[in-house]
């Protein structure tokens, strides 16, 4: 393959793999606030715990965004790309 496509087919990855990024903090509100309004109905307790697992669910998804950042980030400077100690 050509040097050309591989980098095409990088950059769709790339791509392809932010766009995720997208989905993960309102999933976890989704599905905090899912599990609140059962937990809800359940103890017969209002919108009490909807609330308070939807916040917990958009920090646990901002962290696991922040946790992939970071391990892209350190994917990306291992492999000297970005002009690093090892770029000749």
């Amino acid at each position: 393959m050509s040097p050309r496509w591989e980098k095409q087919s990088d950059v769709w990855a790339q791509v392809a793999y932010y766009t995720g990024l997208g989905f993960i903090l309102p999933a976890g509100l989704a599905a905090g606030y899912a599990l609140g309004w059962a937990l809800d109905r359940w103890l017969h307790t209002g919108p009490v715990l909807a609330l308070v697992m939807a916040l917990l669910g958009g920090a646990g998804g901002f962290i696991e965004i922040l946790r992939i950042l970071t391990r892209a980030e350190k994917h990306a400077n291992g492999k000297g790309s970005s002009g690093g100690p090892r770029a000749s």
